[in-house]
């Protein structure tokens, strides 16, 4: 009688794909979440964001590519999709200034029409979300 003990690699094998199809479960729950838009911004963000510039297609076709200006200040920054006066985070796209003088480049899915970057100060539930927790 054969049993799970006998075949050592079969069941670290099945194990770790177990595990791999609870990670996929859990990291799509993750990305099901509710969209962060405008209405979660802080008051004034429009005046804040900065628009990137759309270099077209990377040379592998399958994304955008953007340029970020050089006059952005340093700091952390999310990417949002704006239409007029309302926005929506670009799925959690997060990036950091370190300099003014160095060239960034961020690639993108296609299909996205205005893209700016928005200091994550002006995004309150990331804000919120990355604060540090306090040492006990």
């Amino acid at each position: 009688m054969n049993s799970l003990n006998a075949h050592p690699h079969a069941t670290r094998f099945l194990i770790g794909t177990l595990a791999l199809i609870a990670l996929l479960a859990a990291m799509s729950a993750a990305a099901a979440s509710e969209p962060v838009t405008s209405d979660q911004f802080a008051p004034g963000w429009q005046s804040r964001a900065r628009p990137l510039i759309n270099m077209g297609f990377s040379r592998f076709g399958d994304r955008d590519r953007y340029y970020v200006p050089n006059l952005l200040p340093r700091g952390d920054y999310v990417l949002v999709a704006r239409t007029g006066d309302k926005a929506e985070v670009i799925n959690g796209y997060r990036f950091t200034v370190r300099s003014g003088f160095a060239d960034q480049y961020i690639f993108l899915s296609p299909g996205y029409m205005d893209v700016e970057a928005l200091p994550i100060e002006d995004v309150l539930t990331l804000k919120a979300s990355m604060a540090p927790t306090p040492l006990r």
